[in-house]
């Protein structure tokens, strides 16, 4: 009966089972080819291009598949669907089957994923007390080592290096006298003049900014001590010279500012104290103030060069170069030492803008190239007082 309806269509030679397989229609897609089969709950069966899934199109065509189709749907346990294939069961019998199958199958699916996610759990409780095990070890590690006197040392010594801004190589010739000066310096004490000089010589590349604000401050506050155990002035003109090279120049100037004029009977104490005074006013801006002071410390005491460099100093800064080049050399016949008013003219030219700096360089080497052939190597720049 079968066979004759076969003819009548014009299937002839194509069995009953090939035109029951060839009504999935072309225009399914995937999923819904692995749902007609009872392959939904494999992801291959809905992926297009997938082994499961090419072999699941050919049959969806009607088209038989080869001996290693046929075993590679048996092997991923799809037998019933292998049979039904192959002509060994029935359309109805696969329909039987083929559910049992599937749920069988979904079963043993989650059965593996729980013993997947079991081992995983495992693995995550063994990787967890591991990382516990481990982090408990650097732990006794480390309160093992700060307790050790040597790391406490080291961790002291590195802390100090911070605070004093000393972050770069320090030879091992230099590390216990600059070590023995950052221990000095934070526990207030002022440095012998042995330390003082050694920064200024041998360890000159150490001495931080920090430093020596620090230095200057402990010097200040013994001078200002001094000063006021005795009334002696010239602890304060010590103490102010001080008081300029660690920020506190306004300190200075509140008390210089209280001298009363019937206390410098000496016309050399006067003119020490004019010449701080004028370096403070230089400090804090106030020019006319500070060459006022410089020049009445210099008509006090003539003959004395440290008034000469101060109006040096201002003229230059000032944009008067030529008579600031007239007071250096003032300064350098009364005693001045040529090294010491270079270093202050380098100094002044480091704290000056770029077109300033080359303006007034090109200005004194016009006024004498021999003198100021120095300057044709430009100086670094640098920002602080000397």
């Amino acid at each position: 009966m079968a066979d004759s309806w076969a003819a009548v269509m014009g299937y002839d030679g194509i069995t009953v089972r090939t035109i029951l397989l060839r009504t999935v229609l072309m225009s399914d897609n995937h999923l819904t080819l692995a749902k007609r089969f009872w392959v939904d709950d494999l992801p291959g069966a809905s992926v297009t291009g997938s082994r499961l899934s090419n072999l699941l199109e050919t049959v969806s065509h009607g088209k038989s598949l080869t001996a290693l189709g046929l075993r590679f749907l048996t092997e991923n346990g799809l037998k019933s669907l292998a049979q039904f294939v192959a002509g060994d069961i029935s359309e109805s019998q696969f329909l039987q089957l083929a559910p049992i199958e599937q749920s069988y199958r979904v079963a043993a699916a989650l059965e593996r994923q729980k013993t997947v996610d079991q081992q995983r759990q495992v693995e995550r409780e063994e990787a967890e007390a591991r990382h516990a095990a481990m982090m408990a070890r650097l732990h006794a590690e480390r309160l093992q080592r700060e307790s050790d006197p040597k790391y406490i040392a080291r961790q002291r010594n590195r802390e100090l290096r911070e605070r004093y801004g000393v972050d770069g190589f320090v030879d091992e010739s230099d590390f216990r006298q600059l070590m023995a000066i950052l221990r000095k310096l934070d526990g207030a004490k002022r440095l012998s003049e042995e330390d003082a000089v050694w920064l200024k010589s041998e360890g000159r590349e150490y001495a931080t900014e920090e430093i020596l604000h620090a230095h200057n401050r402990l010097e200040a506050n013994y001078y200002l001590g001094e000063f006021r155990k005795a009334g002696d002035i010239w602890q304060l003109v010590n103490a102010s010279g001080h008081l300029r090279k660690c920020d506190a120049s306004q300190e200075a100037h509140d008390l210089l500012n209280k001298i009363q004029d019937g206390a410098l009977k000496q016309a050399k104490l006067k003119s020490a104290v004019r010449t701080t005074h004028g370096g403070v006013m230089r400090d804090l801006g106030r020019y006319n103030d500070a060459l006022q002071l410089a020049d009445e410390a210099h008509r006090l005491l003539p003959n004395s060069f440290r008034p000469c460099t101060l109006l040096g100093a201002l003229n230059i800064e000032l944009g008067h170069i030529a008579l600031g080049h007239d007071w250096y050399s003032k300064a350098e016949e009364r005693g001045a030492k040529p090294g010491s008013i270079e270093s202050e003219i380098r100094s002044l030219l480091g704290r000056m803008p770029h077109e300033k700096r080359d303006s007034v360089i090109g200005q004194l080497l016009n006024i004498d190239p021999v003198q100021y052939s120095w300057l044709r190597k430009k100086p670094a720049a640098k920002d602080r007082r000397r």
